[in-house]
């Protein structure tokens, strides 16, 4: 799998890269983002540019080594309209990119793979950490867009064939799970897996086109026909991350946006808002507001504002957001949680390549 050392100009035209500052970087795109939504992105990407470690990686709370964290720290900064080695946070990207980088397993079974700490859940890391490293291709200096040419490539390999894993039950063919040769599926590692192919092939990856159908065709799978997306194929209950999850990939994999199954799922949301408690709420609250993004309309303008609403009321002086909901997201520690929060805030924005909706 070949990737082009240089930046393609459909991607650099949709990236709009400019000058980096303390402020605005870039003028919001179309919707506006309130003045408390942006002290709050700033806010938390300054506690995010003073916490970071210096090997670029920040603490994990009560998990074990990660390079998700870092993957998604740099996607907050890159949603700000912030750019690697310019302005106050540049270095911090480049940092953390190069942390990333080098965590990169370089051989046997586990060659490819964007970890370094041996987890029973590797393939969240590498699926988060494979779409950073494609979003972020565009704007670092040569040296780095070589490596992540190198990088990338590998990376996908390990997703294909991950996917190319036998399945004990036919029902989660095309699906991905915690580990790379996993003989079941989910509908959360998945979401990331073709977020990451998607993203890879914007950078120019020849990405299989029937690994994408066939990852679609699992996510469909995951439909709830009373509205909503459940955990895995023709088996579970929706939940606004589940759902969230499916929306995004649904549409962003080229589905109809206006078919039954999508319009049930938003629906479902409508009348189950992640502006509370939820489990996982800083995963739902991420992929709720990607989702509404490519949704539009209603959707957008009935629960977008009250999920800024609620999300402000978590954030604390320093920067850093407090820890919602339940499961096991409370123990991932304040670098994930003010990650996630700024990159659902800065969604208006649609600074990141991979999830710009088409309008």
């Amino acid at each position: 799998m070949m990737f082009p050392a240089r930046r393609l100009a459909a991607l650099l035209a949709s990236l709009a890269i400019g000058a980096s500052g303390a402020g605005d970087p870039i003028a919001p795109q179309e919707v506006s983002v309130t003045q408390r939504a942006r002290n709050a992105i700033d806010n938390g990407l300054a506690w995010l540019r003073q916490n970071q470690q210096p090997d670029g990686d920040w603490p994990h709370g009560t998990n074990a080594g990660t390079t998700a964290i870092a993957s998604l720290a740099v996607m907050a900064f890159l949603a700000r309209g912030h750019t690697p080695g310019e302005g106050p946070f540049g270095d911090a990207i480049n940092t953390a990119v190069d942390f990333v980088l080098k965590s990169q397993q370089s051989e046997g079974a586990k060659k490819g793979l964007l970890a370094y700490d041996d987890s029973n859940a590797v393939m969240y890391e590498h699926g988060i950490s494979t779409v950073m490293l494609a979003e972020v291709y565009g704007m670092v200096d040569d040296a780095r867009r070589a490596r992540i040419d190198r990088a990338l490539a590998l990376a996908v390999q390990v997703i294909l064939d991950a996917q190319a894993a036998e399945k004990s039950n036919p029902d989660d063919r095309g699906g991905w799970r915690y580990v790379p040769r996993s003989p079941d599926a989910d509908i959360s590692c998945t979401g990331w897996q073709l977020m990451a192919l998607r993203a890879a092939a914007n950078c120019g990856a020849a990405v299989p086109a029937g690994a994408l159908r066939s990852g679609l065709d699992y996510v469909k799978r995951c439909a709830v026909s009373a509205g909503g997306f459940s955990y895995q194929s023709r088996r579970g209950d929706p939940n606004q991350a589940r759902t969230g999850t499916g929306i995004l990939s649904v549409i962003l994999l080229g589905g109809d946006k206006n078919s039954a199954e999508i319009s049930r799922a938003g629906d479902y949301l409508l009348a189950n808002p992640a502006d509370r408690a939820v489990d996982f709420y800083y995963y739902a609250i991420y992929y709720d507001a990607q989702a509404l993004n490519q949704l539009g309309g209603r959707y957008w303008q009935t629960l977008y504002p009250g999920l800024v609403d609620h999300l402000l009321t978590l954030q604390q002086t320093d920067g850093v957001f407090l820890p919602e909901g339940g499961g096991q997201e409370t123990d991932l520690g304040p670098a994930y949680r003010t990650s996630m929060a700024v990159l659902a805030l800065c969604v208006p924005y649609r600074y990141l390549p991979l999830y710009q909706a088409e309008k």
